[in-house]
């Protein structure tokens, strides 16, 4: 993974206030990771830093769309995007991630760089199953599953013995029973 410099935050720098910050994720933003879990889309983030003395809070907003392809129909859509997220940095004595929107950085660090983060969060919305918004209407009717209550329909075990039993067999039965 190519580094990310438009994505740094310089920390040591900003007093203990809230700061504003816009980046986008494009093409040209996704080609820099691995693999081809995303090709192209076009993602606007808002992100709102409260620099505090003990931690930072970073808001992220996110909106936009994605370019994927539909698993059903080999068709291209976009996949919205709006999604809203936090991070915290705490200030600790080594570098570390404790949660996965929880980090420990030193109070000596001088810069984040938030571009995998956001990169993370935005590969996390796309569905498991990629369907093209025409063939959503016939996957529920596809997918529906009906749960129907045949309790009474499927008798037990034993009702099933006593159901199946020979009469001839059920008059010696009853003479066991009464010994």
């Amino acid at each position: 993974m190519e580094k990310l410099k438009e994505f740094d935050i310089q920390v040591y720098k900003l007093g203990n206030k809230l700061h504003e910050y816009k980046f986008s994720a494009d093409k040209d933003f996704f080609s820099k990771f691995e693999g081809d879990l995303i090709d192209s889309g076009e993602v606007k983030i808002d992100l709102l830093l409260d620099k505090r003395d003990n931690l930072m809070e970073l808001s992220f907003d996110f909106s936009g769309y994605l370019d994927l392809v539909s698993d059903r129909s080999l068709e291209e859509f976009e996949y919205p995007i709006d999604i809203s997220k936090k991070l915290l940095y705490k200030y600790g004595e080594e570098e570390k991630e404790l949660e996965e929107d929880v980090m420990v950085i030193t109070k000596n660090t001088q810069v984040i760089n938030v571009g995998h983060f956001i990169y993370e969060t935005i590969a996390l919305q796309i569905p498991l199953k990629k369907l093209h918004p025409d063939e959503l209407g016939e996957d529920e009717e596809h997918n529906e599953y009906v749960y129907i209550d045949n309790a009474d329909d499927n008798p037990s075990e034993e009702e099933k013995s006593e159901e199946e039993i020979d009469p001839r067999w059920a008059a010696l039965k009853d003479l066991k029973k009464k010994k």
